[in-house]
C-alpha cells in the first residue's frame, strides 16, 4: 500500500504533555491522529470519491499480490516417519542444497525427536499443506516456474528423494550421504555459496541409490541360515 508519511510541527512541551496524558488514557498520539485524519476525510470527501478511491486501493493490491506471487519461488516439501506425514512449501529454504544443509545442522539431533511439524520449523516460515495439494503442485512444477525443487524425507528409510526445476526424474539418496556431502562443502565455509553447491553435487556424485539395482541384489541374495 502506497502510504505517505505526514510531518506536523509541534512544540516538544506540548507535545510531551499531551504524550503523558495519551499514555495515562491507553492511547497513542499516533493513534489519535490517524483516527483525526480519517474522520476528516469521510468528512470532506463525498461518498461516490471515496468509492472510486477505495476500488482504486483494492486493484492495486490485487496487482501487487499477483506480482509478488509471480515472483514466488519456493520448494514443496513432504516428511514421512512411522505413518506420519507434513506437506509445506517453503520460500526461503527452496533448493537441494539448502534443505541438507538444515538437515545436517539442525533437524538431524532432532529426528524421531520431534513431531514433523516442529520438524518444519527449521526451514523457517513455512505454509503447511494437505497431501492432495502436495500432489497437485508435484504435477504443476514442470509447468511451474515458481516452484523449484521437490523434496520427500522419509526418515523411516533415512532417504531424500529430490526433483529440482529442469530435471526429467527423481533422485534419491541416503541421508547419511546428504549429511556428509554438506559437511565436505561447508569445511570451505569461506568460498562463495554456489561454489559449496558444486563441492555438494561432486560428493553424491555415484551416491544416488538405484532402486531396481538395490532390489535385484535382494532377491539374488541367499537367505541366511540361522545357527
Amino acid at each position: 500500500m502506497n502510504d505517505i508519511d505526514v510531518t506536523v510541527y509541534f512544540n516538544e512541551h506540548r507535545l510531551a504533555a499531551l504524550d503523558e496524558i495519551l499514555n495515562g488514557q491507553g492511547r497513542t498520539i499516533e493513534g489519535v491522529l490517524r483516527k483525526c485524519f480519517e474522520e476528516t476525510y469521510a468528512s470532506l470527501v463525498p461518498e461516490e470519491k471515496r468509492e472510486e478511491i477505495e476500488a482504486l486501493i483494492r486493484q492495486k493490491e490485487a496487482k501487487a499480490q499477483r506480482e509478488a506471487e509471480a515472483a514466488r519461488r519456493f520448494a514443496v516439501i513432504h516428511f514421512h516417519e512411522d505413518g506420519d506425514d507434513f506437506h509445506f512449501t517453503s520460500d526461503l529454504r527452496n533448493n537441494f542444497y539448502s534443505a541438507a544443509y538444515l538437515y545436517r545442522n539442525f533437524m538431524r539431533e532432532n529426528e524421531g525427536r520431534l513431531t514433523l511439524n516442529s520438524l518444519a520449523l527449521s526451514f523457517g516460515v513455512h505454509q503447511p499443506i494437505d497431501d492432495l495439494t502436495f500432489s497437485v503442485l508435484c504435477a504443476a512444477m514442470e509447468h511451474d516456474d515458481r516452484i523449484t525443487a521437490l523434496l520427500e524425507f522419509d526418515f523411516d528409510d533415512g532417504t531424500i528423494s529430490v526433483k529440482e526445476q529442469g530435471d526429467s526424474e527423481w533422485r534419491t539418496y541416503r541421508l547419511k550421504d546428504v549429511s556428509t556431502a554438506v559437511y565436505r562443502a561447508e569445511r570451505k565455509s569461506t568460498i562463495p555459496i554456489a561454489a559449496r553447491e558444486l563441492i555438494f553435487e561432486e560428493a553424491l556424485r555415484d551416491r544416488e541409490i538405484d532402486w531396481q539395482s538395490s532390489e535385484q541384489a535382494e532377491e539374488t541374495t541367499p537367505p541366511v541360515q540361522e545357527m
